[in-house]
C-alpha cells in the first residue's frame, strides 16, 4: 500500500519535531481544554461515569501542575501565539498524543506507536485479540483474515479510546482557526493535504480503525505535510 508523501519517510523512525516554550505551553493548555470537553462529556452524557469523570479532573490537575512546576522556566510570547508556525508544532503534539491514547486503548505500548515500526504494533495487536476470536472456525480455518481490520475491540479501553477522539476533533478545530484563513494560500496542496489527513484520521478514530492504520496516518501523512507547510524543523 503506497502512501501520498514529499518526503522520505523511513519504517522505525518518527518525527520528532523541535519545540519551544510557546508550542509547549499551548499543548498543554489545549490538553486542559481537551480534558475538560471530556469532564464536561461524562458529567452531562446520558450515561454519567464517575470514575472517567475523576480521571478527567486528575489529568486536568496534573497539567496545571505541569504548567507551575515550569513557570519560572517558561519563556512565553503571547504576540506568538498567533504564529501559525507554532500552532503547526502543537498540532504534531497532539498527533503524538493521539498514538499514546489510541495504542493505550488497545493495548499497544507508546514508543510502538510513537515509532514507525508498523510491523511490531502489529503483532503487539495480534496479541491482545480476544481468545474466542482466534478460537472462531471461520479465522482459524482462514489464517489470512486475522488482520488488524478483523481484530475483536471487545475489550478495548474506552476513556482513552474517547480522549484519542476529542484530540482529533481539536486538531480539526485547530486547522480550521489558525493554520487556514483568509491569509493562507488556498492553492498551496500541502495545505488541503493537511486538512484531508486530518479528517481522515478524525474518521479513523471514530470507526476504531486498527492501531497500526492511525500510525499510517500520522506518521505519512500529518507529520511530513505539518513539516512541509510550516517548515517544522526536527531535533537532531
Amino acid at each position: 500500500m503506497s502512501f501520498v508523501c514529499n518526503l522520505d519517510v523511513k519504517q522505525g523512525h518518527s518525527h520528532n519535531f523541535d519545540t519551544d516554550d510557546n508550542s509547549t505551553f499551548l499543548t498543554l493548555i489545549n490538553q486542559i481544554l481537551i480534558e475538560t470537553r471530556l469532564l464536561n462529556n461524562s458529567i452531562n452524557g446520558p450515561h454519567f461515569n464517575l470514575t472517567n469523570s475523576e480521571l478527567s479532573v486528575n489529568n486536568i490537575l496534573d497539567l496545571i501542575d505541569e504548567i507551575t512546576i515550569s513557570e519560572d522556566s517558561f519563556i512565553v510570547d503571547s504576540d506568538q501565539f498567533y504564529n501559525n508556525t507554532i500552532m503547526a508544532t502543537v498540532v504534531a503534539n497532539l498527533a503524538d498524543e493521539i498514538l499514546r491514547s489510541y495504542g493505550s486503548a488497545h493495548g499497544v505500548p507508546s514508543n510502538i506507536m510513537l515509532s514507525m515500526d508498523f510491523g511490531n504494533v502489529i503483532n503487539h495487536s495480534m496479541h491482545n485479540v480476544n481468545q474466542s476470536v482466534i478460537q472462531n472456525s471461520s479465522l482459524t480455518e482462514d489464517k489470512t483474515s486475522l488482520s488488524p481490520n478483523n481484530l475483536d475491540y471487545s475489550n478495548m479501553k474506552l476513556v482513552d479510546h474517547n480522549k484519542a477522539k476529542a484530540i482529533s476533533e481539536r486538531m480539526v478545530e485547530i486547522y480550521h482557526r489558525e493554520l487556514i484563513g483568509p491569509k493562507s494560500n488556498s492553492s498551496d496542496m500541502t495545505l488541503t493535504n493537511l486538512g484531508t489527513s486530518l479528517l481522515e484520521l478524525n474518521n479513523a478514530v471514530g470507526n476504531i480503525t486498527s492501531p497500526v492504520d492511525i500510525m499510517k496516518i500520522v506518521h505519512t501523512k500529518i507529520h511530513p505535510y505539518l513539516q512541509l507547510a510550516f517548515n517544522l524543523t526536527l531535533k537532531r
